[in-house]
Order: C-alpha cells, then sequence, then structure tokens
C-alpha cells in the first residue's frame, strides 16, 4: 500500500472522521463522538491545501502549502499565519510538528506503513477477510498493541489504497476511538492558484509561536 502510495504524485482526498471524546459530568463518564471531514488536494512533493469542518457549526482550519511557505487560517475568527516552509511535505510535516506543535492535516496518509520499525509494537496481526467499504472492496486488517488496537481497510486490486482506518487506545477502561473513511480522486482538478493563500479582507494576521526547546 505505501509503495504504490508513494507513486500517487497528485491526488484529491475527501475523509470524514470520527473521534471519540471523554465526557465526566459528575460521577457518569459518557463517550461522546465528535465527527469531522478533511478535504486535502495534494500535488506532490512540495504543494497541499487542507480544509478541516467540523465541532461547531462554521468552524473551520485551511492549510495552504506551496513549496516555500505554509499558511493556517481559522474561521470564524478570521486569524491566520504564515512561516517560511521546507521543499517538500514530508520535511514540511517534520518541521510543522518540531517547530510549532502544529500536526499536518492527515498526515498519516504520507507515513502509513513506511516505517518497517513501527511494526515492531505489533503483538498480533490478522487478516479479516474482504468487506465492501464505500463500494470498493478491501481488505480488512486488525492489529494488537500494547497499548492500542488498530484495523485498516485496504482497497483490492492494482490500486491498494486505504479505505478506512480505526484506532483504539486500549489502555483507557472506555476505549474511545478514532475512525477515518477515506474517499480518493487521482485525477484532481489543479490550477495554479489551488495552493496559493489570498487573505480575505477581514483577515487578521498573526505569528506562530514555536514550540518551547525547538530551534
Amino acid at each position: 500500500m505505501n509503495s504504490y502510495l508513494q507513486t500517487v504524485k497528485q491526488f484529491d482526498l475527501n475523509v470524514d472522521s470520527t473521534t471519540d471524546q471523554i465526557m465526566v459530568d459528575g460521577s457518569t463518564t459518557q463517550l461522546i463522538q465528535v465527527s469531522h471531514n478533511t478535504k486535502m488536494t495534494v500535488s506532490r512533493p512540495g504543494s497541499l491545501k487542507a480544509d478541516i469542518v467540523g465541532g461547531a457549526p462554521g468552524n473551520s482550519r485551511h492549510a495552504f502549502y506551496d513549496g516555500k511557505s505554509f499558511t493556517l487560517y481559522t474561521e470564524p475568527n478570521n486569524y491566520y499565519a504564515t512561516v517560511p516552509a521546507p521543499s517538500t511535505i514530508k520535511e514540511l510535516t517534520d518541521d510543522l510538528q518540531e517547530k510549532y506543535g502544529v500536526e499536518l492535516p492527515l498526515s498519516d496518509v504520507f507515513s502509513l506503513g513506511a516505517n518497517p520499525s513501527d511494526f515492531t509494537h505489533v503483538m498480533s496481526a490478522v487478516y479479516i477477510g474482504d468487506e465492501v467499504v464505500s463500494g470498493n472492496v478491501c481488505s480488512h486488517y486488525a492489529y494488537h498493541e500494547k497499548t492500542v488496537d488498530w484495523q485498516i481497510w485496504i482497497q483490492k486490486g492494482d490500486q491498494p489504497l486505504p479505505c478506512k482506518l480505526n484506532i483504539v487506545t486500549s489502555t483507557d477502561k472506555e476505549k474511545p476511538q478514532y475512525t477515518a473513511v477515506y474517499h480518493w480522486n487521482l485525477k484532481p482538478e489543479i490550477t495554479s492558484a489551488t495552493f496559493k493563500f489570498t487573505p480575505p479582507v477581514n483577515a487578521h494576521q498573526i505569528k506562530f509561536v514555536q514550540s518551547s526547546g525547538a530551534q
């Protein structure tokens, strides 16, 4: 799957995700599920745009990266911040995390299965079988680690794209989950303006603050 993903140079990715949050109300503990939708357009090696919508109505975040700078814009308060950026998405992912504590939207798409050492934490793995996810026949795999259980569904055929991902934090007694369903378009419509950020007239520019200890 990861080897194939490295060959896909341009794509649109639409992801519907749910994240469990633990709500404590007096003596009652309950899992609350929060939904998000993320739309991402990528042109490798150095261009990306992402729109994240979810939570309270009207709340959204928008990321723009053109190989030279990275901008994060939030609504409804219309704040944005821009920083110089490295020339590739891979370098950008590390740069944002190390310097600013910012996680690139859907960064797992670029790293799923990329590092063989990640599988040293897997204590057991099983092939569940073939299932239909969003109209595609996918192979379903389940993995058990010390602190998490996770599952992945991978499209069968000559385009082994991830169809669905599920992660359960097994160390919490409530066992909160994260689930993402992926919808791929490998022939996106990209123009010169796709990755360019133009501040709206009512936008307010602020600065990224470096994380403690960042170089």
